[in-house]
């Protein structure tokens, strides 16, 4: 990464905790009042939740390559998915991050780059799609119950429409013959450019006719075994189900539970500033707008935000912390290192 990537992450990170310290500061007589009451034992059960939310994710994606061609089984590909995905949290450049890291623990097990693409495009359509029903049904609540600030209106209205668009752009981009053989192309000749660059080597064309061969069979599949899908997004609407429970135990903890409605809203403008640019995972906007919308709806801002605070630990902390022992599992396993294990193991004198 370049510097001026690092510094714009750096830049990001640093306006996101200073907006969560002027979050969390500006309320902090109520925050520390709504803490001493806190049930750790609900806050354990919403970080159980967090996790199987992410495991059905993973879940999700095991489906989706199972029926590509390229069954990994469960625990590498929720490993994997655990990974690429908190990487998106830590490092906000709109996903790259975490499809690259996807990319590269999927090559390593032999997965071609082109079932890679399929693969993630169509978890995240499914992915958007549920995600956009549950953010209608909260903009709904917002639109009928919030009175005063409309800010987190608009920014879950801004999270939807941006949802949408993504979602959208990638089937037609990838249902679309000929805009497919054009993007294909295009990103086919920047890493050429990349690989030129880095060794002085073109990439020789039989690889993009590989490359767009293997992506046509991926397309091919999905068409015509299309049934196979509904585990795909059973497991999906089974991670979201769990991520909704999961923040509802954070309410719970603090003594506030929502009823689904107001949970929804929360949900829905929560999932929205996670799509602000430079801000990872919505960091520090996520708080604040939670709180705002609660206190528009008649709750506690105090035990909003310290619930926001216990959702970010629960979903976003302790999954990225717990991302850092199975990359190093996941590099540990690649089978590239087994064979190296193996064959120094064979050469080492026998006692």
């Amino acid at each position: 990464m370049k510097g001026g990537g690092r510094l714009a992450i750096a830049l990001g990170a640093a306006v996101a905790l200073g907006l969560l310290a002027w979050v969390v500061g500006s309320n902090f007589d109520e925050v520390r009042a709504a803490a001493a009451g806190l049930s750790w034992g609900w806050a354990g059960a919403a970080l159980v939740c967090a996790l199987a939310s992410h495991a059905m994710g993973g879940l999700a994606l095991s489906a989706v390559l199972t029926l590509l061609g390229h069954p990994l089984g469960a625990p590498t590909v929720l490993g994997i998915s655990l990974v690429s995905t908190t990487a998106n949290y830590v490092i906000s450049t709109g996903g790259v991050s975490g499809f690259a890291l996807k990319a590269h623990l999927l090559h390593k097990r032999l997965v071609p780059i082109a079932t890679t693409i399929v693969a993630s495009a169509l978890t995240s359509v499914i992915l958007y799609a549920v995600l956009a029903a549950i953010l209608v049904q909260g903009l709904a609540t917002l639109a009928f119950r919030l009175q005063g600030s409309r800010v987190g209106l608009i920014e879950g209205g801004v999270g939807l429409f941006v949802l949408i668009l993504a979602a959208g752009g990638l089937i037609v981009l990838f249902l679309n013959g000929g805009l497919r053989m054009k993007a294909a192309r295009r990103v086919f000749h920047w890493t050429n450019q990349a690989a030129f660059r880095l060794s002085s080597r073109q990439i020789p064309p039989e690889s993009f006719m590989a490359f767009e061969r293997q992506m046509a069979q991926g397309l091919a599949r999905i068409r015509h075994e299309h049934g196979r899908l509904t585990l795909a997004v059973l497991f999906t609407c089974l991670d979201w189900g769990f991520a909704m429970s999961s923040l509802w135990m954070c309410f719970k903890a603090v003594g506030d539970p929502l009823p689904l409605g107001p949970l929804s809203a929360v949900f829905a403008v929560g999932q929205g500033a996670t799509l602000i640019p430079a801000l990872p995972g919505g960091l520090g906007a996520a708080e604040g707008s939670t709180a705002a919308v609660l206190v528009a709806l008649g709750y506690d801002g105090g035990r909003a935000l310290v619930a926001a605070l216990l959702y970010r630990a629960a979903y976003y902390l302790v999954p990225s912390l717990l991302s850092v022992l199975v990359l190093w599992g996941l590099k540990v396993s690649e089978p590239s290192v087994l064979r190296e294990a193996a064959a120094l193991a064979k050469g080492l004198p026998k006692k």
